[in-house]
């Protein structure tokens, strides 16, 4: 499943209030079979409106003697009287005195018998009961669409992690596989209902539905159950040799699934090829759909069979869609396309573990594309997008190891599908790849998946199947004593990655590399040692293709030699194409021969990603303290004739996250001109129009350079995007997808009210989903307050374009420019109540508030508010106070170091640019020219 999230302060504060393992069900009952009925009721404007009936049939056994059944149920009404346990030889009746009890706060229900059930014998549940078709979409929810201006009801469902027990009682827990027969009635006026496995049969019953059963499903767990009901059509389907695969949309979307449909079969077959194991061989029955919903919680969803997805992210419209939603359309369907093998037909036991199903989802989604579709980039963000977050997200005390046994409520689980999961599981499974090599890869994934299909996945039989991938290809015959075991271990089990320390002796060829954890705030130290396969090469022969370790680094020092180069004094860099999980840094010597040679001639002989690497790891670097100001500015000179999108995306990053630092600040001018200094010949080589030459990098190299530019005042940047957005506002000349997010924007920073409400009305009548998702993206760049303040409470309008799956999108947006803090913080002083009416938690939002703050004025002001709060929890407070401490330490951190930085951009290196008031200046000129 691929998760959106806000900010990574919820997947914390998950974590810092303990774990309690009675939410586990600890319970000697095995599931083997359900049987679910599913009738729902819609818009049927009676007390049964947006409910629905269900019936479960669970077929059972017991590994211990047992007078209890306890089993998951939430939001689900059942008396005892809708409840039947019966054997072989008949009901067994439940017990006198409290048959059924409910613990709303582990969502359990348990159901007590008045005799034992045996081990070895098999019974079945039946448990009838009704329950709401929610609106929080979890479980088996609401979902809505305007066909000709009529609104259209569906029925979707998303049981992952922990949602199931919403839609039906059931053993809610990954590790407790069994079949699933689904039986949906549908109203007569609705298309054929989907579910994970193909349809067997359809009969016509007497109140106007049509009831429909679906063959049963493989062996899975709870979480993989999907269904849908609604007036949904196939955009485009095959089923040639039974077997079947489909896009469904709204009637109206039918023609965006062309892109979707090419790349999800090819990917399925490519899949099918890489892991040994034809998708539609697992089971006869299964099918492969997807559907673009209008509405839905997470990115997309892996059910098996009938895989669910955010309109946005399945159909691509090239004359409307930015490039970035080609890229994302087919990094998504490969990701879940992947979980068909990595989380369905092998499943993670617990939730501890979920890199197993998502670390994978994660590397293949671009891995897999990079090979059969290169031109949307996926080789780059495998770096670039992976990668760099991963190192984002692991580089504190707080963060967790991949692993991680803390793992039990619905909140703690929910807190572990975060980047640590995701980024940093594929990042150390790409590493490993390019460890043991192809063949070797291949061998190991095909003997996991296939000895433990339909089972549960640990991480000792995906070592031990690697294990066999190195044996069987004898891949690791170079390295001695190393096992894949134990340097996979070191990655798994201990939170962090490595800092290595480059020293090279150029008096004797010597090499000494030192390790140690890295952590972004350099008061904090620990003792971890990782198993570091090393890549490098020197400017003797650069060679940045091969990826294969020269050795694994396994303690803290190692001792070797570079032959020559006390000869011919040249560079050496390390970590080949970022194919390991490790930061480096370098002794000044050698960074002055790595400055050298990227502002030479023969920069592009230094791989792009490596480049990219250099200027990332620099400001990370600095901000560590690792390294000084005047270092990190001196090397990257370079990007002065830099064009490449990799290393812009890396500079981009770090320029924009010290600019971020001095929000407030009179150093930000300096800062700015340093930025626009750097920016402004990329600017100009790469230019501001669309040319029919340009490729998908160049497309959103251009987006990204112009969206930073126009951010910190290049004048160009300002001119030629507002023009743009006026020439389309008053005479329809449409502007090119790839420049539409920028040239949005900068009609609102520097347009009016009338602004926003032309983009608003776009985006509620498009028909393109991410069309409308790039403009709700911009809406908080305007700077008109009334449109600021309307769009933070848009959700609340009849029919909003803004949906449920997108209720922080407002906050977010405004919250992008630090000017409007005061408009958040005001609304929330005076209408807090109409906040807390449309989140349901408002942790996550005091917390984002705070997050945003920069100034010591923003801390007094937050601080003051909190303590005389009276509507905000105690929960809310605390979320909000620790957002407000890591805000504060940025803050200090910016203080700290602010001399050194505006000493250095005052110190004449910098070339003469014109001030950001001089920009604006000319751009209130500009506009009276219209």
């Amino acid at each position: 499943m691929q998760r959106i999230f806000v900010i990574a302060i919820a997947c914390l504060l998950a974590r810092t209030s303990g774990t309690d393992t009675n939410y586990r069900l600890n319970t000697p009952i095995v599931p083997k079979a359900y049987t679910i009925i599913i009738t729902p009721y819609f818009d049927t404007g009676d007390r049964n409106a947006f409910t629905f009936d269900g019936e479960v049939s669970i077929t059972l056994t017991t590994t211990a003697v047992t007078k209890q059944i306890k089993l998951h149920s939430e939001d689900l009404n059942f008396v005892a009287d809708n409840v039947t346990v019966s054997g072989a030889s008949g009901d067994i009746a439940l017990a006198n005195t409290e048959p059924l009890i409910f613990d709303a706060n582990y969502t359990f229900v348990y159901i007590n018998l008045a005799s034992e059930l045996q081990v070895g014998v098999e019974y079945t549940l039946t448990i009838s009961y009704r329950g709401p078709i929610r609106e929080d979409l979890n479980g088996f929810y609401r979902n809505y669409y305007f066909e000709n201006g009529v609104k259209k009801w569906l029925g979707a469902t998303q049981m992952e992690p922990t949602h199931a027990r919403k839609a039906f009682p059931c053993f809610d827990e990954p590790g407790l596989k069994a079949t699933f027969t689904l039986i949906v009635d549908r109203p007569q006026n609705y298309k054929p209902s989907l579910a994970n496995t193909k349809l067997q049969t359809t009969v016509t019953l007497s109140n106007g539905y049509v009831r429909e059963v679906f063959y049963p499903t493989p062996i899975m767990p709870t979480y993989l159950v999907a269904f849908m009901v609604s007036q949904f059509d196939a955009a485009l389907a095959d089923s040639t040799n039974g077997r079947e695969f489909a896009v469904y949309t709204r009637p109206e979307a039918v023609n965006q699934s062309s892109y979707t449909f090419d790349f999800g079969t090819r990917v399925e077959k490519a899949l099918s090829d890489f892991y040994g194991i034809d998708y539609y061989s697992v089971d006869s029955n299964l099918k492969l759909d997807h559907v673009a919903l209008p509405d839905f919680r997470a990115g997309a969803m892996e059910n098996w069979g009938l895989v669910k997805y955010r309109e946005a992210l399945l159909l691509y419209v090239p004359e409307e869609s930015t490039p970035y939603y080609k890229y994302r359309v087919a990094q998504i369907v490969a990701h879940e396309t992947t979980h068909m093998w990595f989380g369905n037909l092998v499943t993670c036991h617990w939730w501890s573990n979920t890199w197993l199903n998502e670390g994978f989802a994660n590397y293949f989604q671009d891995y897999i594309t990079a090979l059969i579709e290169p031109e949307v980039g996926s080789a780059n963000q495998l770096v670039i997008g992976s990668v760099y977050s991963a190192y984002g997200a692991d580089n504190s005390p707080s963060s967790a190891p991949i692993t991680n046994n803390d793992v039990n409520s619905p909140a703690e689980i929910s807190g572990h599908f975060g980047t640590i999961t995701y980024q940093k599981g594929g990042s150390v499974i790409r590493m490993m790849h390019h460890f043991i090599g192809d063949v070797a890869f291949k061998y190991a994934l095909h003997e996991y998946l296939d000895v433990n299909r339909f089972g549960s996945g640990y991480p000792e039989l995906l070592y031990s199947a690697l294990e066999n991938g190195v044996k069987n290809n004898n891949s690791l015959a170079s390295y001695p004593g190393i096992s894949i075991t134990d340097v996979m271990k070191t990655w798994i089990t201990q939170a962090g990655h490595p800092l290595l320390h480059v020293h090279v002796n150029y008096t004797d060829d010597t090499v000494t590399l030192t390790q140690k954890r890295f952590y972004i705030n350099s008061s904090h130290s620990s003792n971890e040692t990782y198993s570091i396969p090393i890549t490098y090469t020197t400017g003797q022969s650069p060679d940045f293709e091969n990826t294969k370790p020269v050795f694994v680094m396994t303690g803290k020092t190692h001792e070797f030699q570079i032959t020559n180069i006390s000869k011919t004094h040249t560079w050496v860099i390390f970590n080949i194409q970022e194919t390991g999980f490790y930061r480096v840094t370098y002794d000044e010597h050698t960074w002055e021969h790595i400055g050298g040679a990227l502002k030479g001639s023969s920069r592009e002989k230094i791989h792009h990603l490596n480049r990219a690497k250099i200027v990332n790891d620099l400001f990370d670097l600095y901000y560590a303290d690792e390294v000084s100001f005047s270092l990190l500015i001196e090397t990257l000179e370079f990007l002065k004739e830099e064009t490449e999108n990799a290393v812009w995306f890396a500079a981009i990053k770090g320029l924009n996250k010290l600019w971020n630092s001095y929000l407030g600040d009179s150093a930000l001018e300096d800062i700015e001109r340093l930025a626009l200094k750097f920016i402004d010949n990329a600017i100009t080589t790469i230019g501001y129009e669309v040319r029919a030459t340009d490729d998908f990098s160049t497309l959103t190299n251009r987006l990204q350079l112009l969206e930073f530019a126009c951010k910190i005042g290049h004048q160009g940047c300002i001119e030629n995007t507002v023009s743009a957005f006026k020439r389309f506002k008053d005479t329809g000349v449409s502007v090119s997808p790839s420049l539409r997010p920028v040239t949005y924007c900068s009609g609102l920073r520097f347009g009016d009210a009338s602004d926003y409400e032309f983009l608003w009305e776009r985006m509620s009548t498009t028909n393109v989903a991410n069309e409308a998702r790039v403009i709700s993206g911009v809406l908080g760049c305007s700077t008109d307050e009334g449109s600021l303040e309307k769009f933070l409470f848009s959700v609340k309008e009849e029919n909003s374009p803004i949906r449920t799956q997108d209720l922080t999108v407002p906050l977010t947006g405004v919250l992008s420019n630090h000017s409007h803090i005061y408009i958040v913080m005001d609304s929330l002083k005076q209408n807090y109540s109409a906040w807390s009416s449309i989140h349901t938690s408002m942790d996550t939002i005091l917390s984002t508030v705070a997050a945003a703050l920069h100034t010591d004025d923003d801390f007094t002001d937050m601080e003051t508010w909190l303590s005389i709060c009276t509507e905000c929890t105690e929960q809310s407070k605390l979320s909000a106070r620790t957002a407000l401490s890591g805000a504060r330490a940025a803050s200090d951190w910016s203080k700290k170091h602010r001399e050194e930085i505006v000493s250095a951009l005052k110190s004449g290196s910098l070339v003469n640019a014109p001030s950001l008031i001089l920009f604006i200046l000319s751009i209130v000129v500009v506009l009276f020219k219209f």
